[in-house]
């Protein structure tokens, strides 16, 4: 008896529609889940922060003047809910500080405290160290052409979601 190597296995068979597609969504999803698991425990384990509190700590980093609520929330791409949640933790931590807007009373502005950015630099270290090793099997020009075809595909992506929303 001799058996015949399906169809999807031969290279000359075009996969079907969107299986490229899912391929590549579910091998980012893992990568992501995998990296993220590993970031969390190593920042958990060794200063005490979990990866959604680097998050806000990083992106109020970048913004030493603070930023608002509803801008941190937009900027991490999350609810406004999941920012209160994590708002309350680090205050609690002392962490970060938040006071009224000055130009719209309805509005907060969230702050890195000197505790918050002690903790950061530390913690941001820690994170830069942990990527390095986790790809230290990569090369840099891998790297460096992984970056480039994800950026590619993602102002791709961006370009055309932005001409749907025209057309509508």
């Amino acid at each position: 008896m001799v058996l015949q190597m399906p169809a999807a296995l031969n290279q000359n068979v075009a996969p079907a529609f969107g299986q490229i597609e899912t391929r590549l969504w579910l091998q980012l999803l893992s990568l992501h889940g995998e990296i993220f698991a590993s970031l969390n425990a190593v920042l958990g384990s060794d200063v005490g922060l979990s990866l959604a509190k680097f998050d806000v700590l990083a992106q109020l980093d970048r913004y030493p003047d603070g930023l608002a609520l509803g801008q941190l929330s937009q900027n991490l791409k999350v609810s406004g809910g999941n920012v209160s949640g994590l708002v309350q933790r680090l205050l609690a931590d002392d962490l970060i500080s938040r006071e009224m807007s000055s130009e719209d009373r309805r509005s907060f502005i969230v702050r890195l405290t000197p505790k918050g950015e002690c903790l950061f630099k530390i913690a941001a270290d820690l994170h830069k160290k942990h990527l390095s090793s986790y790809f230290s099997n990569v090369s840099d020009g891998e790297l460096d052409a992984a970056l480039a075809v994800l950026r590619s595909i993602a102002s791709k992506v961006r370009a055309e979601k932005k001409q749907q929303s025209r057309n509508k």
